[in-house]
């Protein structure tokens, strides 16, 4: 009996392994631990933004669209932020949910808000289903290896959190 249940358990192994195979789980989900997704995208001057060539000791996602209220109310917060910090120390990227969203209301908001810092466009979505937003806004903050050492969903995201959220980062 024992022996034809080992053997079952092995056969069943096999079987799961084959059609299940493993991956690397630090890769699955966009979750404090993990690794970001990787991303290459267009920013609002036509540049490619490529998250894997960025060095900064910190990187702000911020996942936002034009159309959403607290997206809007958060972003002079990330523009007043992002020039307290030497850029490779902290670099803010809004990733625009382009896709739900409109470019010439994004181009119009960039400009009435003098925002400064990158914007890069997600016209497919297919970096918003990668980090798995469900909620407009969600900011991730990024650790130099790109792991993610913090996120919030919702917002607008308090200027005193952030700051703190951030020199964490630079002290660890």
């Amino acid at each position: 009996m024992s022996i034809g249940t080992a053997l079952l358990s092995l056969l069943w192994l096999g079987f799961s392994t084959y059609w299940f195979p493993p991956h690397n789980d630090r890769y699955m989900a966009p979750k404090t631990g993990f690794i970001a997704p990787h991303f290459e995208l267009t920013t609002l001057n036509g540049e490619t933004l490529d998250l894997a060539q960025i060095q900064a000791q910190v990187v702000i996602l911020n996942f936002w669209a034009t159309w959403c209220p607290p997206c809007r109310a958060e972003m002079p917060t990330f523009e007043r932020l992002s020039h307290e910090f030497e850029p490779d120390q902290v670099l803010f990227i809004g990733v625009n949910a382009t896709f739900q969203d409109n470019l010439s209301n994004i181009h119009q908001f960039m400009r009435e808000n003098n925002i400064t810092f990158p914007v890069v466009l997600d016209f497919d979505g297919k970096v918003s289903r990668a980090y798995q937003i469900q909620a407009f806004p969600t900011t991730f903050l990024l650790a130099r290896d790109k792991s993610i050492r913090s996120m919030m969903i919702g917002g607008p995201v308090l200027a005193a959190w952030l700051r703190s959220e951030i020199e964490q980062i630079l002290n660890h």
